[in-house]
């Protein structure tokens, strides 16, 4: 049982260390905000915030893997 547990956290930390470069493309499109005359720079609290997305996705994928692991025992 603690094999599949193994494989099956293996397998979704693979699947959202792929996903990573889609995340960091979609939160670098953020950085424009499109107004009546054209494209403008967003404001500096939401490119913060969009900033911080990949490192949130990077650690919840790894919190939920821990948290799998402990859960099992």
């Amino acid at each position: 049982m603690l094999v599949a547990v193994l494989i099956g956290i293996m397998i979704s930390i693979v699947v959202g260390v792929s996903l990573v470069p889609v995340i960091v493309d979609s939160t670098g499109n953020l950085t424009y905000v499109t107004t009546g005359g054209g494209w403008t720079p967003a404001p500096a609290g939401l490119s913060a915030l969009v900033s911080v997305l990949p490192y949130i996705f990077v650690a919840v994928i790894l919190l939920g893997a821990v948290a799998w692991i402990g859960g099992q025992g």
